[in-house]
């Protein structure tokens, strides 16, 4: 719409050079390996009087997802996104039309994804007054079934109209398991046990989703540089959900004493969600002065419904064999007091008032915000957990700045202000028990957080020299930031988790990359360096915290390229250190290190190897979570017919089996050492076949493109970068 209304979106035009608009090319691969490894991928891409049709699939169980959904945040799903991957997808993409003044594209996706992950975690709770950890472990399967559609259809009768119509539509299945176990320990070196929990759960869960979008956008053929754009959304979800938990708890400092509960829970939540926009640009006295006037209206309306009905089955009276209460599976018995039927609505506009000023070189807008926003929320079965409405109107200003001091030199400054409603999660008063040694209970006092940000980008590439230097900054301060207040029983370990606003949570960081050849044009040298500093708040026990985490990053590269022939060395390091506000809480260090060598040579007769060679180690992570471990990868692959277009390629995969999966979260409440599993040492064979009838000559090489899969390539094992 040329006004910055808020919606970025980001298009990429593709232009099909000439004796390349009629035709086929595409690619496809078949794979086999030990432990029963496999991979099968395809594209099939068609091209016709400016039209195009694409037939994709990926089909594996190495972890190369593709477009595969898995269920995004619609479900309970309790691996996380990490873990071995099976996954299957296949979609089909069209653009076709009469030229530029009709068109109608789109995609149709199918995927199914099959997650298992073993966990194991250590974490040490920030506390003044005392040293507690928690060690768990976690074994979780989630499965899912996604179907989806998207179309625009875009109408341009001539160059000063434009209407687009963009319907999505979407049917998604999700099962997911989990089994976990936590013992939490507390005292002088953390040595006392306090407590002993067994959790499992198993959800089921559907959902159907819909919408369209409606934009028409007008330029007044009479006033140059006058223009509007309206539009106007719908979008309905429909989710429902089984879920069966149960929990024992051994409390070693209370006699030894024992809870259990079972519950089976009914989720059912429903959302309709309607949008409207109003944008309109006015140039101030001629339009060649590049002047304009800029406003811009959006409204978004939503109405949830969440149901979540929770039933128990009760303990026998008299306790099992084992001497533990056992569960009494002939009887459910509701649960009022833990269950909700909420409708909640949320109002929100947006009215943004700016001026811009477009030059050959500079483009600036710059303006005020206006956002008001209501919320309000009913409990159909207790009336005392209503949320009242509220009302809350947040200013801020808003800039976009762009200077082009050449065609490889620029300079971009992008401030912007954002308003973030909490969520049903967060608002609602109800006791989320579904682990009863982590009770979490909503704030209905909370009110909206509301985010500055900015950025700034330079980037400059040399044509001559052929260097490339790029620097960004970033900004950001969150006002009523909404932070976990937790609270822990020292006698059962169990935590309680309440929601607040606070102030004081902001981050900022900087990174630079550059890259230049040598002298020597076949040698490269480049760098990257990361700075990030995250200010965060919390509460333990009560006690305010204020943690301060600083990440150093530095990663330099050398490269050798001479024909046929490419060597890359890369060593890098990171420092991350944290510290905290609370007295007695000691600030945490971690060194991360190690290096990575490439090679890639194709000779004359169709042979290529590749390989690289990484090495990590890192110091400061809890016992046993520290690592020091070699991954090696490497791939022999033959070329032959005509124009090399098959190839049969031997790839090995972490060759020397020390893959691991280790990483550190840092909050204002606790630190996470987390250990995943991950894919380790396999070989696969495979073919791959690439076709073109566009002419030879046409298509990219195989040295600048890999086939799909391939090493350097999407999901491969590294190597050289392709170059386009």
């Amino acid at each position: 719409t040329g006004v910055d209304d808020g919606e970025d979106e980001t298009v990429i035009n593709l232009t099909v050079k000439k004796g390349m608009q009629n035709g086929y090319f595409g690619a496809a691969e078949a794979g086999y390996g030990t432990e029963g490894h496999y991979l099968g991928q395809f594209n099939v891409n068609r091209f016709w009087n400016g039209n195009q049709m694409t037939l994709l699939g990926n089909f594996n169980d190495i972890n190369q997802l593709g477009f595969t959904d898995s269920n995004g945040n619609r479900f309970r799903r309790f691996g996380g996104s990490q873990g071995l991957t099976t996954s299957q997808a296949l979609g089909i993409n069209f653009n076709v039309g009469n030229k530029e003044i009709f068109r109608v594209g789109g995609n149709v996706m199918y995927s199914h994804s099959d997650r298992y992950v073993i966990r194991r975690q250590e974490r040490q709770y920030l506390e003044a007054d005392s040293t507690s950890f928690a060690s768990s472990g976690r074994n979780a399967r989630d499965r899912g079934h996604n179907v989806s559609a998207g179309f625009r259809m875009e109408w341009m009768p001539d160059s000063f109209n434009t209407l687009e119509f963009r319907p999505t539509l979407s049917y998604n299945m999700n099962s997911s398991s989990s089994i976990d176990s936590t013992i939490t320990r507390a005292g002088d070196a953390a040595r006392t046990a306090v407590s002993r929990s067994l959790n499992t759960a198993a959800a089921d869960g559907h959902s159907l989703e819909f919408g369209a979008r409606l934009i028409y956008s007008h330029s007044f053929r009479r006033h140059r540089g006058r223009s509007f754009s309206i539009s106007a959304e719908y979008n309905h979800s429909n989710i429902r959900e089984h879920e069966n938990t149960f929990s024992r708890n051994l409390f070693y400092l209370l006699n030894d004493s024992v809870d259990i509960y079972d519950q089976e829970a009914s989720n059912h939540s429903w959302t309709d969600r309607m949008s409207a926009r109003l944008t309109w640009t006015e140039p101030l006295g001629n339009v060649k002065n590049g002047r304009f006037l800029t406003f811009a209206y959006n409204l978004n309306y939503r109405w949830n419904n969440a149901d979540n009905m929770i039933y128990d089955h009760p303990l026998l009276p008299m306790p099992g064999p084992d001497g533990f209460p056992e569960v009494d599976y002939s009887q459910l018995i509701f649960n009022p007091d833990l269950s909700n039927r909420f409708r909640n609505d949320y109002f929100n506009q947006d009215i943004r008032l700016g001026f811009r000023q477009v030059t050959k070189s500079i483009n600036f807008e710059g303006g005020i915000s206006l956002v008001p926003q209501m919320s309000k929320s009913i409990d159909l079965i207790n009336s005392d957990r209503d949320i009242d409405s509220r009302w809350m109107v947040n200013v801020a200003p808003f800039l976009r700045y762009r200077h082009r001091f050449s065609k490889t030199r620029s300079l971009n400054i992008h401030y912007r202000g954002r308003s973030s409603q909490p969520s049903l999660t967060q608002l609602q008063p109800v006791p989320d028990m579904s682990d009863p040694m982590n009770i979490i209970y909503g704030n209905p006092a909370l009110d909206p957080s509301f985010s500055h940000n900015m950025n700034i980008r330079f980037q400059d590439f040399n044509t001559e020299r052929q260097r490339s230097i790029m620097l960004m900054a970033n900004m950001s301060l969150t006002q009523n930031s909404i932070v976990s207040n937790i609270t822990r029983d020292r006698e059962t370990g169990a935590q309680t988790t309440r929601y607040e606003n606070v102030n004081g949570v902001w981050s900022a960081r900087v990174m630079s990359i550059f890259s230049q050849p040598l002298r020597n044009k076949f040698w490269q040298i480049n760098n990257h360096l990361f700075v990030n500093y995250n200010r965060n708040v919390g509460f333990n026990n009560g006690q305010r915290n204020r943690s301060g985490s600083l990440m150093v990053a530095e990663s330099f590269g050398i490269a050798f390229r001479p024909d046929n022939l490419e060597l890359e060395l890369r060593p890098n390091y990171r420092l991350q250190t944290t510290h905290n506000s609370l007295q007695g809480v000691g600030g945490q260090t971690v060194h991360t290190y190690g290096g990575k060598f490439s090679a890639y040579y194709s000779t004359p007769i169709g042979v290529i190897l590749n390989s690289d060679l990484t090495y990590s180690g890192s110091a400061g992570y809890a016992a046993g979570y520290n690592q020091k471990q070699w991954m090696w990868n490497a791939s022999i692959s033959y070329q032959f017919l005509p124009s090399r277009s098959l190839t049969v390629a031997l790839k090995a995969y972490d060759l020397l089996n020390q893959r691991s999966n280790i990483s550190r979260t840092i909050t204002a409440n606790y630190i996470d050492d987390t250990m995943i599993n991950d894919l380790t040492r396999y070989f696969m064979l495979t073919v791959s076949y690439k076709f073109n009838t566009f002419g030879k000559g046409n298509m990219p090489s195989d040295r600048n493109m890999r086939g799909p899969g391939g090493p350097g390539g999407p999901g491969g094992h590294g190597g050289r970068p392709p170059r386009f």
